[in-house]
């Protein structure tokens, strides 16, 4: 790829922006909202916004599960890319960078460019670049030199990919990102592919973990955001599924109010074992099927709602 100069990427960027036309990809699109909705100038110099340690902290603090599952995996990939000049960070979802693993070599030049802990690369702040747009785009992104749009940051590659909580909301970034002259294009491909494919590893593992002491389930069926996962406790109500389950089954925050037995969400469903167990699921799905309904539950079981009641109580299940 041809030197860029700084004079030709602001004449780059004004071109694209002020076309007004409508955006033909993700870094487009990103364009115009740094200019136009964020306020930015490809060529303005800012300053780098980095938190203090306490603020550091409390952010860290917020995500200390996600960090605590992300750590070793961002170990392995770092391991993956480290001989190429890449740094490996986790930013919450407004862009803060929460973990780095970076090697002496290229502390230096990724300082410089303000890839440090505790700094902010949403694009609010930095424009367009592998953490911001992944974050407002909530799909991977790839963001290659001059596809930046500050100047002052074109000389970096950047990789990264969504990873979002329980509930299916955005928490984190993954990002892979390099400064040195010699990344090419192609490997900011692999880049990608690596950081997506730990991406969900994390999202996996702190999905597990989050439901600590539940059966996790892998679903059948396809998803192009990662494994679908269900998490249903010890009566086969689902009491949980990551955003892959949600959007193939199409399930929402609601669902989860009330669980649902297993056999509504899955077409197999494994009865459980003893007397006792087999009772409290009983009572448990029919009062899930009722929709908390106690009266529609007794009846649907051929029970008084006195004898209903008396099953609550024994089983120690609260309406």
């Amino acid at each position: 790829m041809p030197a860029l100069t700084y004079a030709s990427h602001v004449e780059k960027v004004q071109a694209e922006i002020e076309g007004r036309a409508p955006a033909r990809s993700a870094i487009a699109a990103s364009w115009a909202r740094s200019a136009f909705h964020h306020g930015l100038e490809p060529d303005l110099q800012l300053n780098q916004n980095v938190l203090s340690q306490s603020e550091l902290k409390l952010e860290q603090d917020r995500l200390d599960l996600l960090l605590h599952i992300a750590r070793p995996v961002m170990e392995q990939l770092f391991v993956a890319v480290v001989k190429t000049g890449c740094c490996v960070v986790l930013s919450n979802k407004d862009g803060v960078i929460l973990h780095r693993l970076i090697h002496d070599v290229d502390l230096q030049s990724m300082n410089a460019v303000g890839a440090r802990s505790g700094a902010i690369w949403s694009e609010e702040h930095a424009g367009t670049n592998g953490i911001g747009t992944c974050a407002i785009e909530e799909r991977p992104v790839i963001v290659h030199k001059d596809q930046h749009f500050r100047e002052e940051i074109i000389g970096m590659s950047c990789a990264g990919a969504p990873i979002f909580d329980v509930t299916g909301n955005m928490i984190a970034v993954l990002d892979i990102s390099s400064a040195r002259d010699d990344m090419h294009a192609s490997f900011a491909q692999v880049m990608s592919s690596l950081v997506i494919n730990a991406a969900n590893k994390i999202e996996t593992e702190h999905f597990r973990a989050s439901f600590n002491g539940a059966k996790i389930i892998v679903a059948e069926g396809h998803s192009n955001l990662g494994t679908p996962l269900l998490a249903s406790d010890r009566d086969d109500l689902v009491i949980g599924a990551n955003r892959a389950a949600r959007r193939l089954f199409g399930l929402q925050n609601e669902t989860f109010a009330i669980p649902l037995p297993r056999h509504e969400i899955l077409a197999d469903d494994t009865p459980p074992a003893g007397l006792m167990d087999a009772e409290r699921a009983t009572v448990r799905r029919a009062l899930a099927a009722a929709r908390g309904n106690a009266t529609r539950a007794a009846k649907a079981l051929s029970v008084s709602r006195a004898t209903f009641y008396r099953l609550l109580k024994k089983h120690d299940i609260a309406l």
